[in-house]
C-alpha cells in the first residue's frame, strides 16, 4: 500500500511543429485513486520511447488515434504490481502494458495486460529485442521481405541499421545467410555493426553525404539489392530504388527522416525514381506490427533460441527518471542513441 497516493505523468502540452522540444511536454502530479474490487495498481519500472509516437502527436487521422493534449502519453512499459484486488493479478508480479509515460497506473480488469517472467532475462528486454521492437524486425525481414532459408543468395540493405529495429533486422538476415549492408550515423555505430552485429559492410551516411548514398550502395552491393528494410525514407529510399534487383522487395517500416517535416504525412513531392519499381517489378509494402501479433509465439521461440546461441546482440541507451522521458524521445531524432532507447523510471 502506498503511503502517499501521488504520482507523476508526462502530458503533451502542445502539438509540435517540426522537431519536438521539451516545451511541448509537461510533468504533472496526479492522485492515485483507491482500488475497487477487480482493480490492481502497477508501478512502472521501464518505458520505451519510439519514433512512431511522433505521428500520434499530430492531430491527424492515422492507424492510431492522436495523443490528447493535457493527457498522459502512451507507450510500451513494464512494471510491477504493488497493490491488487484482482485474484488473477497478484502483488509482486511483473506486467507489460501500453501505459507508459507515467509512474503508476491502475487496471480495472487486466484486459490487454501481459504477465512477464523477469527470471530468464532483464525485464526491459521485453521492450526491445523480445518485445514489439524485435517482433517488428522479425515480421519485416521474414514475412514482408519474404526472406527464406535460402537467403545466402540475397543482399539485404538496412537503413538506421544500428537502431533498435534495424540492428535486429540486420542480424536476422545474417542468421539466414544473407550479405548484409547497413547505413548509420556515426563511426562508433559503424564499428558496432561490424564488430558486434557482424554484418558485412556498414557506412556512415553523414560522411558519405545524403546525395551520394546511391553510388555508395552501387560500390558495396555490386550485385544489386534484393531486400531493402527501410527505417528512414527520403534519400535512403531513393538510393535503394536505384540499386534494387528485379523482383526485389522493399519493406517500409518507418520514415524517421520525414516525421518532423511540417507537411508530413502529406508528401512534398513524389520519389523521383519510383518508376524503377515498375521496370524492376518490385514489391513495396508498408506494415504495422500490431497486424502480426499472431506471430508472437513463433517469434519468441526463434528469438529466444538465437539469443541463447549468442547470435543476437543489442544495445540500450537509458535515460534515468520519468522527467527525462521527453529528452529521451527528442534524442531519437538527433541520433543520440545506440540500439533501443529506454527510460528507467
Amino acid at each position: 500500500m502506498l503511503d502517499e497516493r501521488l504520482g507523476h505523468e508526462i502530458h503533451l502540452k502542445d502539438r509540435p511543429l517540426g522537431t519536438p522540444t521539451e516545451n511541448e511536454f509537461e510533468l504533472v502530479k496526479v492522485n492515485i485513486p483507491r482500488l475497487k474490487q477487480g482493480h490492481f495498481l502497477v508501478r512502472n519500472l521501464w518505458m520505451s520511447v519510439d519514433p512512431y509516437m511522433r505521428g500520434r502527436m499530430r492531430d491527424a487521422k492515422s492507424y492510431l488515434p492522436p495523443f490528447q493534449l493535457n493527457k498522459p502519453l502512451e507507450g510500451d512499459c513494464v512494471g510491477q504490481i504493488i497493490e491488487s484486488k484482482n485474484n488473477q493479478f497478484k502483488v509482486g508480479e511483473y506486467v507489460h502494458s501500453n501505459f507508459g509515460w507515467r509512474e503508476f497506473w491502475t487496471s480495472m480488469s487486466g484486459s490487454g495486460i501481459t504477465k512477464i517472467n523477469p527470471k530468464s532475462i532483464p525485464i526491459q528486454h521485453y521492450l526491445g529485442v523480445l518485445g514489439r521492437t524485435g517482433l517488428t524486425a522479425y515480421v519485416g525481414i521474414l514475412k514482408i521481405g519474404e526472406l527464406k532459408n535460402e537467403g545466402k543468395n540475397n543482399t539485404v540493405f538496412v537503413s538506421a541499421a544500428s537502431g533498435a529495429v534495424g540492428s535486429v533486422a540486420c542480424q536476422i538476415a545474417k542468421i539466414m545467410g544473407c550479405h548484409v549492408v547497413g547505413s548509420t550515423g556515426s563511426p562508433e555505430k559503424v564499428k558496432w555493426l561490424l564488430d558486434e552485429a557482424k554484418i558485412d559492410y556498414a557506412f556512415n551516411y553523414k560522411e558519405v553525404g545524403e546525395d551520394n548514398i546511391s553510388p555508395q550502395l552501387g560500390k558495396v552491393c555490386p550485385n544489386g539489392i534484393d531486400i531493402y528494410f527501410d527505417n528512414v525514407g527520403g534519400n535512403h529510399l531513393y538510393a535503394a530504388l536505384d540499386n534494387m534487383n528485379p523482383f526485389g522487395r522493399i519493406v517500409l517500416c518507418g520514415m524517421i527522416s520525414q516525421y518532423n517535416v511540417p507537411s508530413f504525412p502529406t508528401p512534398q513531392s513524389g520519389s523521383p525514381n519510383l518508376f524503377l519499381a515498375i521496370s524492376n517489378r518490385l514489391k513495396i509494402q508498408g506494415f504495422i506490427v500490431r497486424d502480426h501479433y499472431h506471430m508472437l509465439s513463433e517469434f519468441h521461440t526463434n528469438m529466444s533460441k538465437w539469443i541463447s546461441e549468442g547470435k543476437i546482440k543489442w544495445e540500450e541507451t537509458v535515460f534515468e527518471g520519468l522527467k527525462n522521458a521527453p529528452k529521451a524521445f527528442i534524442g531519437l531524432f538527433k541520433g543520440e542513441k545506440m540500439g533501443k532507447m529506454l527510460v528507467k523510471i
